[in-house]
């Protein structure tokens, strides 16, 4: 893939003579002698542009750049691998590589002056130094292989409440959030405090992660015109945002608003999920596809404006590139909001997006393509996060609809990527060993942030098959972070999440009898009091081999033992709490 996106606005930075990751950049880089430049941008990144517009379109750092060094661009949606290796900061990440990839030095937006004066310094820097960043680079190769996660021992709740207490030590009890400016809409720490507080009762939870999505829904942080949430606000107070929108940010968002809707009835919060679903289906999701698109950008002017100027104006850039994990994450969060409100249309177009992932994002052996632009063939193969993200909406898709097809994909994929990811030692690494592992990338990597969502997907399908080699699976995962995680902060509330997961009592909904027969019990299933009731609609013959009976009813069964048959759907609840107590 080697187009490149600059700013929409007009910029030189297409002079610069850019080259896409790949073998060829570094095999330049090595053979004439040179130090990589790597720029990571995103097409929705308002100082990506700006950089576009002075630093890289400023004549003298054109001409130290294709002198000096061997400029490489990097999409940060598109690889986000590298960026995970390479980021600064933030974005643009502006990085100094040796040839074989080590880092040097970098920095976030660089001005004219300063971008002029560090191409100078590394330059020199490099001519002078290279014995020494050459023993730099080799014991940096060896520090960052004995970094690798140790795996624990004991599993146990200490994580869990070292984490609550880091949340409420750094929560703003004025305008909810945690820490001071700038401020994100952190989804994964709002779904953890929810499920925790339906598991605990502790109030002080759901005030937490309610008041924060109300501070956020009621500011400048929610496009109360358009709808949409915007990336996040640069003040403490969530009045100021930063305008992009993200599909990443939505997905979690729309799954917080429906389990507040769900569990904790507020109005603010059913306009807020009904406005931002609307924008999302709007504004992202093709029609045609099903498919979701990255982001819309930034624009202060566009957004200040009210509804009438603005259908004037033509409205900020979309882009269209679908990323398999963000569609798949939005397809089962629709499924999660299509669920809280009733609504039988978005459940239909979340399955439509997910049969279309299948049919056209999957390759043979079964891994998922990662970029999808339009009018393109899918691009980029054999990342970890769309693997997860994908697994997790399937099983979201089954749970709503009770159509078992998922049930059977989300099995499949989740052999596909044990089969090419997994540590020997548990975990599971980010991406396959494939050609273009050059620098930091050839280095093995296990982020916490995609295990630990991996690790609660696997205990689900342990509880909705019956299956124990999952479980088995989940477990090595948190044994592998339970030592290192209460350093992780934020960051690990989808570990602690899933930790939660592991050590409360299997408890599985099985409902027998065709999907179109057997929603309402799916609905009172959904509402049960516990955070993690996983819920298989089965077929009379599926039935059959967990030895039930092929009559319409619903089960309700812990660590695999199951009640009485329920035959009506408002007595689920009963039957629950007579097994549960």
């Amino acid at each position: 893939m080697n187009d490149f996106r600059f700013s929409p606005r007009p910029n030189r930075a297409a002079e610069i003579g850019w080259m896409p990751w790949g073998e060829r950049a570094f095999e330049r880089a090595r053979s004439e002698d040179k130090p990589i430049l790597l720029s990571i941008s995103a097409v929705w990144c308002h100082w990506c542009h700006v950089m576009d517009e002075t630093s890289y379109s400023d004549a003298d750092v054109i001409e130290a750049i294709n002198r000096q060094f061997v400029p490489i661009r990097v999409d940060n949606d598109r690889r986000p691998d590298v960026n995970a290796r390479y980021n600064m900061g933030g974005w643009p990440t502006t990085a100094f590589l040796a040839p074989d990839g080590t880092t040097l030095t970098g920095a976030t937006y660089l001005p004219p002056q300063q971008m002029r004066r560090a191409l100078d310094e590394i330059a020199r820097f490099y001519a002078e130094r290279k014995a020494e960043i050459a023993e730099r680079s080799a014991e940096l190769k060896i520090r960052a292989l004995e970094e690798s996660p140790v795996a624990g021992s004991e599993l146990n709740d200490a994580p869990i409440a070292e984490i609550i207490t880091q949340l409420e030590r750094a929560y703003d009890e004025e305008y909810g959030g945690f820490g001071d400016a700038p401020k994100f809409p952190q989804p994964d720490v709002h779904e953890f405090l929810l499920a925790e507080w339906r598991h605990t009762g502790n109030a002080r939870l759901h005030e937490m992660a309610a008041k924060t999505m109300l501070s956020m829904a009621r500011g400048g942080t929610y496009d109360h015109v358009e709808g949409g949430f915007f990336r996040y606000s640069t003040t403490r107070d969530w009045s100021v945002p930063h305008f992009e929108k993200m599909a990443e940010d939505h997905a979690g968002l729309l799954r917080v608003l429906a389990a507040l809707v769900t569990f904790a009835p507020n109005q603010d919060f059913r306009e807020t999920l009904i406005s931002a679903m609307t924008y999302v289906r709007r504004v992202l999701r093709d029609p045609k596809t099903g498919f979701f698109a990255g982001s819309q950008d930034a624009d202060e002017a566009y957004y200040e404006l009210s509804l009438e100027e603005r259908s004037q104006r033509e409205a900020p850039y979309v882009d269209r590139t679908s990323y398999t994990n963000w569609t798949c994450a939005l397809a089962g969060a629709q499924c999660v909001v299509a669920r809280a409100l009733d609504d039988d249309a978005l459940l239909s177009e979340a399955l439509q997006t997910l049969d279309n992932v299948a049919a056209r994002l999957t390759g043979p052996d079964g891994l998922l393509y990662h970029v999808l632009a339009p009018d393109a063939t899918p691009q980029v193969r054999g990342l970890l996060t769309d693997h997860v993200a994908y697994v997790r909406a399937l099983l979201d898709a089954h749970e709503v609809s009770g159509e078992s097809r998922f049930l059977q994909r989300a099995c499949a994929v989740a052999a596909t990527t044990t089969e090419n990811f997994q540590a020997g030692d548990g975990g599971f690494y980010d991406r396959l060993s494939g050609d273009d592992a050059f620098g930091r990338l050839a280095l093995p990597d296990r982020p916490l942030t995609e295990n630990g969502p991996f690790a609660d997907a696997l205990l689900r399908l342990a509880a909705l098959t019956g299956e124990a080699r999952y479980h088995q699976t989940a477990k090595s995962i948190l044994q592998l972070y339970a030592a290192g995680v209460r350093g992780a902060g934020p960051f690990g509330a989808t570990y602690v999440r899933a930790l939660r997961r592991y050590l409360v009592p299997e408890l599985t909904v099985r409902i027998v009898g065709a999907p179109e027969e057997t929603d309402e019990f799916r609905e009172a299933a959904r509402r049960l009091p516990s955070p993690f009731v996983s819920i298989r609609t089965l077929t009379p013959d599926d039935a059959r081999a967990f030895d039930m009976p092929g009559d319409r009813a619903a089960y309700v069964c812990v660590t695999g033992t199951c009640g009485a048959p329920v035959r009506e759907a408002a007595h689920l609840r009963a039957a629950y709490d007579a097994l549960v107590a």
